[in-house]
């Protein structure tokens, strides 16, 4: 669950008073800062300017500043320069050697016949002065929507190249943005800040966007009338919108798609709290009731063989994390508890792969991106921010970087952070923007460029 735009929704996330007890001078109990992994060498990369026909060069600049872009935003490597003598001609690995780039990429853009274009790439070895990979990627036509898609899964190939991992540049974050009128927006935009869309409009709230694991559905919850909100999900190819869940008077927030995409887990009001379902998307049916705890649950994030939940509960009276499987049955805490301290811990997001999750906690007086491993509930988590207030973490197709709402000292919006690096940068700024969620890798677009399609 997404906490910030939910305050209204569910009046226990503010705790006021808790946070008035809070110690600011020092971090939490149970709390450290720092990343989650160990810094890694960086190799070098240059990307030198792609080749084309005159009448394709503006093409090739505009393809040549998305990937250098995608590349640099993998963290995977610390991007060159290129130098002009080097910009063009044969490639002399020795030179490049001696300014110690360890990866060179080439390429070129050529008119495809039936239209579109065609992107050429080499990856070199520039250490062993040979080519170590190719390939030849179909385009769509300067101006087409899916161009920059296309390009993106280009880079995210690249990177699998040099590095064997998966990339997140074929990918997008949707949204919301509240507007002063009451009214709410969903919007979508591109792993490099580029391309901001509109996915779904309300004169009223709209809040909790969540991808599909196949990136063709969006999942969101719409307030219809004032207390009365509903769950929709929409075909974000064919525009179709349906409604998964609602009651008159009642509640239904927070949706999470499991990871074969088959079930949605959700909050639902029963009457005398909010308590996690979990519903049967393949068959349109069967509601299931997951908790039944005298307090409220939210927030369900699937672990990812989905198999169990990590949700956020007030059940020791103020926000903490916690895991149970999706059978239900005892939950397991994994946020920092001491009796008698406060705590406010929200906006669980398990990672992609292992057993990290992350989410938000008031640390030091603001809000700040922490990170729990499930496997070793009661170790300290990891504090990745310090600077300003950031809220409602998710997670990369790649496993390793994050999104967030944040208010830092250059403005509001939206931020990643690299859990590796530590190095943090906007993805759109200009407004209060609310919770982030990360798509998967868009499959359509990686499969066609690992095919070369």
């Amino acid at each position: 669950m997404k906490g910030k735009a939910l305050l209204l929704l569910v009046p226990w996330l503010c705790t006021p008073s808790l946070a008035a007890q809070q110690d600011t001078s020092r971090l939490p109990t149970g709390v450290r800062l720092g990343m989650i992994y160990q810094p890694v060498f960086r190799p070098m990369l240059a990307v030198r300017p792609l080749t084309a026909e005159p009448e394709l060069a503006a093409t090739a600049q505009e393809i040549h500043t998305i990937l250098r872009t995608d590349l640099d935003y993998s963290d995977r490597f610390q991007t060159a320069e290129v130098p002009e003598r080097l910009a063009t001609g044969l490639i002399e690995y020795r030179l490049w050697n001696s300014l110690g780039v360890v990866y060179l990429v080439t390429g070129s853009i050529e008119a495809a016949e039936g239209g579109g274009s065609l992107l050429r790439l080499a990856a070199h070895d520039v250490v062993y002065g040979s080519v170590k990979q190719m390939q030849a990627f179909p385009l769509p036509h300067t101006g087409a929507r899916e161009l920059r898609m296309a390009v993106h899964a280009a880079a995210d190939q690249v990177v699998r190249w040099l590095t064997g991992k998966p990339g997140m540049a074929a990918s997008r974050i949707a949204f919301v943005r509240r507007n002063g009128d009451g009214s709410g927006e969903i919007l979508a935009v591109e792993s490099d800040g580029e391309n901001v869309s509109r996915v779904a409009v309300s004169s009223r709230g709209l809040v909790s966007p969540a991808w599909s694991p196949d990136g063709e559905r969006l999942a969101y919850a719409a307030e219809t009338t004032p207390g009365n909100w509903q769950l929709l999900e929409r075909e974000l190819n064919g525009g179709e919108t349906r409604v998964i869940y609602g009651r008159a008077g009642g509640m239904a927030i927070t949706p999470a798609y499991s990871p074969n995409g088959e079930r949605l887990a959700f909050a639902a009001w029963t009457g005398s709290g909010l308590e996690l379902h979990e519903y049967d998307l393949a068959r349109r049916c069967c509601l299931r009731r997951l908790t039944r705890a005298a307090r409220d649950d939210l927030s369900p994030s699937y672990s990812p063989d989905g198999r169990r939940l990590a949700f956020n509960s007030n059940r020791l009276g103020q926000p903490h994390i916690y895991v149970m499987s999706v059978e239900g049955g005892e939950a397991t805490l994994i946020s920092p508890f001491v009796y008698g301290e406060p705590g406010f811990y929200t906006s669980p997001a398990w990672a992609p792969e292992g057993t990290l999750v992350a989410f938000h906690g008031r640390s030091r007086g603001a809000h700040q991106i922490m990170v729990a491993d499930a496997a070793r509930p009661g170790a300290p988590v990891q504090q990745l921010t310090s600077e300003g207030r950031n809220e409602d973490p998710s997670w990369a197709p790649d496993g390793r970087h994050l999104v967030f709402s944040g208010v830092h000292g250059d403005g509001a919006g939206l931020y990643v952070i690299d859990t590796v690096t530590g190095r943090t940068r906007p993805l759109i700024l200009g407004g209060r923007f609310l919770l982030p969620d990360w798509s998967p890798t868009l499959l359509r677009a990686s499969a066609r460029a690992a095919r070369g399609l």
